[in-house]
C-alpha cells in the first residue's frame, strides 16, 4: 500500500470515528430531552450510595466557582454529612446549600471547618504555580532560536516542525512519539492540523505557513536543526523507528537533521530518569558525550 492510499486510510477511519462520537453524543442529548419533557426526576428513595454520588456531582461546580478545596461526602440513611476546610462562613453555607437541595437528601450535617489549614491554600495558587520547562523542550526551543527565529518566535516554530512531522507519520507511530514526548512538549503540540506530505519541499513550505516565517530558508534551516534536536531528546529506538515510518523522499532530511547535530559522529550519552512523579525523560549524563558507543548497546540503559 502506497502512502497516499495509506494516509486516505486513516483519514477515513479518523473521520468514521468522530462521526460515531457525534451520533453518540446527539443520541444522549434527544434522551436528555425526552427525560425533561415527560417530566421524570432523580428518585428521592434512591440507596446511599448513588445519593452520595448526586451530592458529589452537584458538589462540584460549586467547588470550582467556589475556589475551595475538595469536600468529602459521606451519606447514611439520607442524612448528608460534609468535612472538609472552606476559607469563610459563607462558602460553607453555600455548600451546604448545595447538597441540601439535591433529591432524596432529608438533612444536611456541616462539619466544615473555616479557615484553611497553614499551607494549605485554593486550588487556583497550584494551577497558576507553573513548573519549568523540561529539559528536550529547552532543548528544542534552543534549537530553533539558533537557526534565526528569535526566542519569542521558538515555541511557534518548534510546534509548526513537530506538528509537520506528526502528520506525516503512521497512527501508531504518532501514538509512539506523542508517548515518548515530556507532557510540556506534548501540550505545545496540536494534533491533526497539518496536511500530509511526502515530499521534503511541502514538508518545510508547511512550516513557514504555519510558523509564520514566510521564508523558506529560514523554514528549512529552523527545520533541519529542529528535527535534529527532536532525535536527539527522544529514545534511540523511537529516533530510529521514526526514520523508518517515515516516507521513503522524507527519510535523507530526517537523517541529514540528526547527523548536522553531531557532525563528528558522537552522540551525547544521556540517562533515563524520573523528573517527576508518573513522568520520565531523557537527560544528559553528567560526564558528557560518549563518542561512537558499541554496536548494540542502548543509551542511558
Amino acid at each position: 500500500m502506497t502512502g497516499a492510499a495509506l494516509h486516505q486510510r486513516h483519514t477515513a477511519v479518523r473521520q468514521w470515528r468522530v462521526a460515531r462520537r457525534q451520533s453518540r453524543r446527539l443520541r444522549g442529548v434527544v434522551e436528555g430531552a425526552r427525560y425533561r419533557l415527560a417530566g421524570r426526576g432523580p428518585d428521592p428513595l434512591a440507596g446511599d450510595d448513588i445519593l452520595a454520588e448526586r451530592v458529589r456531582a452537584t458538589l462540584g461546580p460549586v467547588q470550582k466557582r467556589l475556589d475551595v478545596p475538595r469536600v468529602h461526602v459521606m451519606v447514611t440513611s439520607h442524612v448528608v454529612t460534609l468535612h472538609g476546610e472552606v476559607g469563610t462562613i459563607a462558602e460553607a453555607l453555600s455548600l451546604t446549600g448545595a447538597a441540601g437541595a439535591v433529591p432524596g437528601v432529608m438533612a444536611v450535617r456541616c462539619r466544615l471547618h473555616v479557615g484553611l489549614l497553614p499551607g494549605q491554600g485554593r486550588p487556583s495558587q497550584g494551577r497558576l504555580r507553573r513548573r519549568a520547562p523540561s529539559d528536550p523542550l529547552l532543548a528544542l526551543l534552543d534549537a530553533a532560536a539558533r537557526a534565526g527565529v528569535g526566542v519569542e518566535q521558538a515555541p511557534t516554530a518548534v510546534r509548526a516542525v513537530v506538528e509537520a512531522l506528526v502528520a506525516c507519520l503512521p497512527a501508531g507511530e504518532r501514538r509512539r512519539l506523542y508517548a515518548g514526548m515530556p507532557g510540556d512538549l506534548r501540550r505545545l503540540v496540536p494534533r491533526h492540523r497539518c496536511r500530509w506530505t511526502n515530499q521534503p519541499a511541502d514538508l518545510v513550505a508547511s512550516v513557514a505557513e504555519v510558523s509564520g516565517l514566510g521564508d523558506l530558508i529560514r523554514a528549512e534551516r529552523v527545520t533541519v536543526a529542529v528535527l535534529g534536536a527532536l532525535g536527539d531528546v527522544l529514545r534511540p529506538d523511537d529516533a530510529a523507528r521514526i526514520g523508518i515510518a517515515l516516507p521513503p523522499a522524507l527519510r535523507p532530511l530526517w537523517q541529514l537533521a540528526r547527523h548536522q547535530g553531531h557532525p563528528t559522529g558522537a552522540r551525547p550519552r544521556r540517562v533515563w530518569h524520573q523528573v517527576c512523579p508518573g513522568e520520565w525523560q531523557w537527560t544528559p549524563a553528567p560526564n558528557g558525550f560518549n563518542p561512537n558507543p558499541a554496536p548494540g548497546r542502548r543509551e542511558g540503559r
